[in-house]
This record gives C-alpha cells, structure tokens and sequence, in this order.
C-alpha cells in the first residue's frame, strides 16, 4: 500500500513554468451507452530522473470525435507528440478514430493493453519512484494559489490540474495488492466510491512499452532492429576489447579489468581471442591466456594485463588503471566494489605514465 503521506510528500509542482511534456496517457475505459462518457489523461514529463505530471483533466464527451479534438489540442498544447492509449473497451473507437484523423508524424498514438500488465512489477515502481522523490505531482490548490503570484493565461485551468491531482492522489492510496486466487497480483479498490480512471493512466504509462500492441509489419522491422542492434552491438565490443589491447602492448605494467554482470556474458571475448586477425596483431606481444569454465586473463610479455570479473561485491579486491563496466552492473556494487579501485590509474597519472584523462568506460556487454 502507498501512504497518502508519502504521495503529498511528492506534490511539489506548479504550473507556471512547466508547459512541455513527453507522453500524455489516455484512459478512456468502456462507454456508458447513455452518451455521456468520460476520459481520464496525464501529460507527463519524463526530462532528466524525475517523472513529472503536470496535466490532468477528465473530459466528459458524447463523440468519440470531440475526445479525439481536444487529446490533440492538449498534445499541441504542451508540445506532446506521444499518446499511450489503452486499447480496451471505448478505446478502440478512440485509437482508430485518432489515427484516422490526425497524421502520425504529428502526434503519435501507442496502442496498449492494461490486461498484460504485471500488476506487481508497475505497482512496486510506483512505489521506489515516490520514495526517491522521482514521481512528483502539482501542489495542493490551496498552496498553488499562493504560489501563482501573478494571474497567467489558462489560470483556471492550471487550478484544475492541480484539483485533478489530489483526485489522483486519493485513487493511488485507494489501491492495494491482493491474490485472486489463482497466484495473480490483481488491484483492489479499498473504497469502491473512489475512482481508478487516473490511476489507470499512471499505470499504463509505467507498464509501457512492455505492454504495447504492435502489429505484423511493426513486429516483422522490430525483429529486423534487434537483428541488427546485436550484431552492431557485437562490433561495439569488439572495437573496445581491441582499444584496451592496444594500451596494455603499447604500456608497461597496465592492469585492465572488464566487469561483467553475469558469466555468461564472457563468452563472446573467448570468441575475439580465436579469431585469425586476433592472433595475427596480438599473438607477438601475449605472454599467456588463461581461459577457465569462469574466468578469462590475458599477460603480455611487457608486464600488462587484461583480466574478466564477474562485477559482484567481491570486486573490491581487484585494483587497476582501466576498467570497464557492463552497463547491466548493479550500481551499488560499481560504486563500491569498482569505482573506488582505480588507485593504479591515479598513482600513473601523477607520475606522468599515462595520457589518459579517464579510467572508467561503460558499455552494453
């Protein structure tokens, strides 16, 4: 369960200079059949590690028509050109009238399914994002009027938001985690009065992109893409296992260390060592390789090395004058176990040895 102290810990915003967002999420949910109908949207800034949420409106329509109007009056608005929408219920009508009338390469529209979220994953987000002060929402009313201190156009409408906000505020509190018997994490209104349409919005945008539809020709290129994004990222590690090659021939008594997340991933360096060109460059200068179920060490006659460590809490065993780091390393044990091992790099760079001006390289392994 998330606190309501800990959500007004958060509302911290105004909207007096915040007019740009990256995402405004849209939950339209299943029409009433008496014409009057809602929707429920978030315009979220998603600039630098905070998660802003600036725009919060519910729109009563009788056309899908006038929904579709006034979501793309609200992207240009706050210069969004990305929509999430939930493709459930009344949202069908609203994807398919949206792409039918406004060009994609204006506002884009992502189609989604709630039903595919990992209920417990988005919820347990939430919650570290508020805790680290990363999710942050618009003040109180009653604490923007005093912080507006000069009226500016579209004032009612700011107060709104900021009303809209502490209706949020109560949806999120009104949740909490339940098994529904069958080992499924569902959500559970504590109140059933209280509504979730907003609620909704915050979790389709932290489920997405995992929970986005993407048709047979988007499926068909973004297999193409990861095809093609392993084998360039393949060429990327191959070009920084050479780059620190070179320093270790070209220096004395280098100590390089490549960190890993997991032994699985030292597999594809085995691979760069067989390979012809390999040899034909660096068989000369390579005293020995030792090449273990679980580990990889590269000595070169000039007294340098190249070493392969699983980057765990252990690391901090290991000195050395470069490392690099798998980007998949838990940060922690970076910061503690790596970060601070790279004495050998210092003590060079005082005696003038080294012309390096950094000693810590991550990349994608």
């Amino acid at each position: 369960m998330i606190t309501k102290d800990l959500l007004n810990k958060n509302r911290v915003l105004t909207m007096s200079n915040n007019r740009k967002c990256n995402y405004l999420v849209v939950d339209v949910g299943y029409s009433t059949g008496s014409g009057n109908n809602s929707a429920s949207i978030i315009g979220i800034n998603t600039q630098g590690k905070t998660k802003d949420i600036l725009v919060l409106k519910e729109i009563p329509f009788n056309k899908t028509e006038d929904l579709v109007n006034e979501v793309y009056w609200t992207c240009k608005e706050f210069n969004i050109d990305i929509i999430l929408a939930d493709k459930q219920g009344f949202g069908i009508d609203f994807i398919d009238s949206f792409k039918s009338n406004i060009k994609s390469d204006d506002v884009n529209i992502r189609e989604l399914s709630i039903l595919k979220i990992d209920n417990y994953k988005a919820f347990i987000n939430i919650k570290q994002d508020l805790e680290n002060g990363y999710l942050r929402f618009l003040q109180t009313p009653e604490m923007a009027i005093n912080s507006y201190q000069k009226s500016f156009l579209g004032f009612a409408n700011m107060m709104k938001f900021h009303q809209e906000t502490t209706k949020l505020i109560d949806e999120i509190e009104n949740i909490e985690l339940v098994a529904n018997g069958t080992q499924n994490i569902i959500y559970k209104r504590k109140d059933e009065t209280i509504g979730k349409s907003r609620f909704n919005c915050l979790l389709l945008y932290y489920a997405y992109p995992e929970i986005a539809i993407v048709d047979k020709n988007e499926e068909y290129y973004e297999k193409q893409y990861k095809v093609f994004k392993r084998m360039t990222q393949y060429e990327v590690i191959h070009g920084v296992f050479y780059k620190y090659m070179f320093k270790a021939v070209e220096n004395d008594n280098i100590k390089t260390i490549f960190y890993y997340e997991n032994k699985g991933k030292i597999e594809q360096f085995r691979n760069i060592i067989m390979e012809n060109k390999f040899k034909e460059l660096f068989n000369l200068y390579i005293n020995r390789i030792i090449s273990c179920k679980d580990s990889l060490s590269i000595f070169f006659n000039n007294g340098s090395s190249i070493e392969f460590k699983v980057g765990n809490d252990s690391s901090r065993g290991y000195r050395h004058h470069f490392a690099v780091v798998d980007t998949d390393i838990n940060m922690d044990n970076f910061c503690n176990a790596i970060e601070c091992k790279g004495v050998l790099f210092d003590i060079a760079k005082e005696k003038g040895l080294l012309k390096d001006n950094y000693n810590i390289e991550f990349v994608q392994m």
